[in-house]
């Protein structure tokens, strides 16, 4: 009998830069038919209780999962952490430090927009975050809500991306201490959205660190990275991951939620992987 179950292990919430509470975006999750999910919040696992328990309630599973900056030599890389202790002394010690380089680029995004004649505040900025882990996405909010630009593309085309005059580059976090952190708190790591630009030695460098998986399935990646990133994956003796990525609905946009799916054998051989890397 075929296991028609699907699920979606990447997504976010208010926790970090998306736009529902862990609850609703789980409550959501199940109204798409999803029956496992992963809430991966940048740099953070402060809303995966709540994720949790309102899984819990709808009948469907939410394994423990984060979405890590880190890098190699000077590349950035998103590191995706599933199924690892949430209470880990090593792992949480990395997401306060992560936490407080986060408030430091903000404010240093900020200084560098005023000195561009933007006149916003840090103090704006915390409050779109509200509780969750700051990042250039509340910059953005508070260039908008300002009427500075119009558009979110806007605010990284003129200010915040990386070749843009306000952009701060994060501060290195090797992706070998992240793998070694995951692992030590019994989980997996995997690369995300490999199609966004990830160079071939960034994920040699990184299958030598001990990656664990690649996520072959992103919104990014179309049938032929998909299938590109499949052969990836079996050649080095990977897990395959994928999902989502999602933030928020559009208006007038299908949600994402529900389209970009895994097979629930997938999530059964992650687990596996996570208990015999403990």
């Amino acid at each position: 009998m075929v296991d028609a179950r699907r699920a979606d292990l990447h997504m976010h919430s208010t926790a970090s830069d998306g736009a529902l509470p862990p609850s609703e975006v789980m409550a959501k999750a199940y109204a798409a038919g999803l029956r496992c999910v992963a809430l991966t919040d940048h740099d953070t696992v402060d809303g995966i209780a709540e994720a949790q328990a309102a899984a819990e309630a709808h009948g469907i599973r939410c394994i423990p999962g984060v979405e890590i900056s880190a890098s190699v030599d000077e590349e950035e890389v998103h590191l995706l952490g599933y199924a690892f202790d949430v209470q880990h002394p090593t792992l949480q010690a990395h997401f306060a430090r992560l936490q407080d380089e986060r408030k430091a680029r903000a404010r240093a995004i900020v200084d560098k927009l005023n000195a561009l004649g933007v006149a916003i505040t840090y103090d704006a900025v915390r409050a779109a975050a509200g509780d969750g882990a700051i990042g250039r996405p509340h910059v953005a909010a508070v260039l908008i809500d300002q009427g500075v630009v119009e558009t979110f593309n806007d605010t990284f085309t003129r200010y915040l991306g990386n070749d843009a005059p306000a952009y701060v580059a994060k501060p290195p976090f090797p992706a070998a201490e992240a793998l070694e952190a995951l692992h030590a708190a019994g989980g997996v790591g995997v690369l995300a959205h490999p199609g966004q630009w990830t160079a071939t030695h960034v994920i040699r460098q990184l299958v030598a660190d001990g990656l664990d998986g690649v996520e072959v399935v992103h919104p990014s990646h179309d049938d032929t990275l998909v299938t590109y990133y499949q052969g990836l994956a079996r050649g080095q003796g990977l897990l395959m991951t994928g999902g989502s990525d999602f933030h928020r609905d559009r208006p007038g946009h299908r949600s994402r939620l529900g389209r970009y799916t895994i097979p629930y054998a997938y999530v059964d051989r992650l687990l596996q992987r996570a208990r015999s890397v403990v």
